[in-house]
């Protein structure tokens, strides 16, 4: 059952929408029931499950090799995850209130700077889960990994989620390069 106000940053058809694209290929966890109009969703219990851990490079191979090959699929939905766009949509839910950040003006000023270099470079965009974090990795009892929590998913560059992970993992330089260096060569 979605958390208490998350209708307001969730669009609930568009998660149903990438769950449906990504059935039957064992990316995720496997969904039993999704209403697209409210985001209750009903999955497959996974026995035995542990999420990655970040510093664990056997975790690590094994996590990118999944991210990898589901990037590699080059699945489409008729959504894209525009991050620029949902900086702006986050500031609009403070109605009118600053940030707690104190530097929040300058550290968004630098990332609004990266854009037109972001959209020059990007070669490919296709499903992306964007939320791809260590915490929805998730290793089974069997020894497979799914990737779980769609919400936020669609059309982007598929190097955001790698991103995204370096970002969550609180990685350094050196570590963020070895994990591009795992998902590209293995």
């Amino acid at each position: 059952i979605p958390g208490e106000g998350t209708d307001q940053l969730i669009n609930r058809r568009e998660e149903a929408s990438v769950y449906q694209t990504i059935a039957g290929r064992d990316i995720c966890d496997d969904i039993v029931y999704i209403n697209p109009d409210n985001g209750y969703k009903i999955t497959e219990f996974l026995e035995g499950t542990r999420v990655c851990n970040a510093e664990n490079v056997d975790d690590l191979k094994a996590c990118m090799k999944k991210l990898k090959a589901f990037h590699q699929l080059n699945l489409t939905v008729s959504h894209e995850f525009d991050i620029f766009k949902q900086i702006d949509f986050y500031e609009s839910l403070w109605n009118g209130k600053d940030s707690v950040y104190k530097d929040y003006l300058k550290t968004k000023e630098k990332v609004f700077s990266l854009q037109g270099y972001i959209n020059a470079n990007i070669n490919t965009k296709c499903l992306t889960h964007i939320d791809a974090v260590p915490d929805n990795f998730l290793f089974t009892g069997d020894g497979e990994v799914r990737l779980i929590d769609w919400e936020y998913a669609g059309m982007q560059d598929p190097h955001v989620d790698i991103a995204m992970f370096c970002i969550y993992s609180l990685y350094d330089r050196n570590q963020t390069d070895r994990l591009i260096h795992i998902y590209f060569d293995g």
